[in-house]
């Protein structure tokens, strides 16, 4: 299995549910310029051949800036186009037949507030978990906040690669960066904002304050 462990960390980029193609693919091209390296493409809809075809070439764009590209749900998807992984939710395939059929993709699990579904994921292969939500979603609006004592337990334990997901913003934004992940996953806050720039490196440049 290929070791991405050093390179899953810092901002993870989850792109928006409905977007223009030439603004998206200007998005991350921007992201990648301001040091943003992980990306997932999530697309919940029927994947056309032009949608095949143009997350084909995100992924391009990602690979030559030296970045990873995650496919949301699919894993054969993200073999067939060249995806270094995939994120499973908690309705989609195990981790454990994901990895016994795909060696060599990245594969991420959603645990929501459990670590007991994130110790499972990791010893079945999984390479980085995520738990959320941090604070309420505007892009998944049913999610539901990490109670205090949870994250807590989160916060405290030990794994190789941890992300936290869900209504991160500018303004809660410190708050999450002096907890202990690897990765803050952001979506609306990136993609939606007025400025991808000022807001990709805000990001990046706050990932590790002192």
């Amino acid at each position: 299995m290929i070791d991405f462990k050093d390179k899953l960390k810092g901002i993870y980029a989850i792109t928006p549910p409905k977007f223009d193609e030439t603004k998206l693919l200007n998005d991350i091209n921007i992201c990648l310029g301001c040091g943003v390296k992980i990306f997932q493409i999530r697309y919940k809809e029927e994947i056309t051949k032009e949608l095949k075809n143009f997350f084909s070439s995100l992924i391009k764009l990602i690979k030559e800036k030296d970045g990873i590209s995650i496919i949301n749900d699919f894993p054969h998807l993200a073999h067939d186009i060249g995806a270094d992984g995939v994120h499973l939710g908690k309705a989609d395939l195990s981790v454990q037949f994901v990895r016994s059929k795909y060696k060599n993709l990245i594969i991420g699990k959603t645990c929501k507030s459990s670590t007991e579904e994130a110790k499972k994921a990791i010893n079945e292969g999984a390479n980085y978990v995520s738990f959320g939500a941090f604070s309420n979603s505007l892009t998944k609006k049913e999610a539901i906040p990490i109670e205090k004592s949870n994250l807590d337990l989160i916060n405290k334990f030990n794994a190789s690669n941890k992300a936290i997901i869900g209504g991160i913003s500018k303004e809660n934004f410190h708050r999450v960066a002096e907890l202990n992940f690897d990765m803050i996953a952001l979506s609306n806050a990136i993609f939606n904002s007025q400025d991808t720039a000022k807001s990709a490196s805000f990001f990046v440049n706050n990932f590790n304050f002192e």
